[in-house]
């Protein structure tokens, strides 16, 4: 199970954690991603998607907790996708069959500043897409790790959101791409676009 708390960040706070932690931890691992998510509003605890990941590509899905809480608590399981357009496309299509019609399947697009540590991982994030918005996550590796303790010392424990439903819909209309507003070939192009960016 993973233990994991995220905030919202303004541009000027994102400059200075990165930073500060760059100081503290060392220079950061920089990550691209784009996501497909297919969140379907009946099974809220349910998160899948499709990732290209610095040019690798997966299936995730977390199930968990992460509704009106300070942290979510989830587990995780991943299936590795061939470096394929096509074949990432596909899979694409699939999911999206099996997803209600009335929700849209939201596509995300992530600029991660990633620091690794033995018991937890942060990670500052600048997301567009219709705008720009920034991020924080702490992930904590270790079951015995104190995460309230450790935001504190971070700094973040007073920066942490709590999220809901109508939270995440606000959020992806403000920010996120649909896929309905997008051709299978403008889809497509971004597949490409992210599997070169390694």
């Amino acid at each position: 199970m993973e233990e994991e708390c995220w905030g919202v960040l303004t541009k000027q706070k994102i400059e200075h954690f990165l930073f500060l932690f760059t100081k503290q931890f060392g220079k950061p691992i920089h990550s691209k991603r784009l996501s497909f998510s297919f969140w379907d509003h009946k099974r809220n605890e349910i998160d899948t998607r499709i990732r290209i990941t610095d040019g690798k590509a997966e299936i995730m899905q977390k199930i968990g907790k992460w509704e009106k809480t300070h942290k979510w608590v989830r587990s995780e399981q991943r299936v590795r996708l061939s470096a394929d357009s096509q074949e990432i496309f596909n899979a694409y299509k699939i999911l999206r069959a099996l997803f209600p019609e009335e929700n849209v399947c939201h596509i995300m697009q992530y600029d991660n500043y990633i620091f690794k540590q033995d018991k937890f991982e942060i990670k500052l994030t600048h997301q567009s897409g219709k705008t720009d918005n920034y991020n924080f996550e702490v992930e904590a590796n270790n079951k015995d790790m104190d995460l309230d303790g450790l935001l504190e010392d971070l700094g973040l424990s007073k920066l942490m959101t709590i999220t809901s439903v109508e939270f995440w819909d606000k959020w992806n209309e403000q920010l996120n791409l649909k896929d309905t507003d997008l051709s299978n070939e403008q889809i497509g192009d971004l597949i490409k676009k992210y599997l070169t960016l390694v």
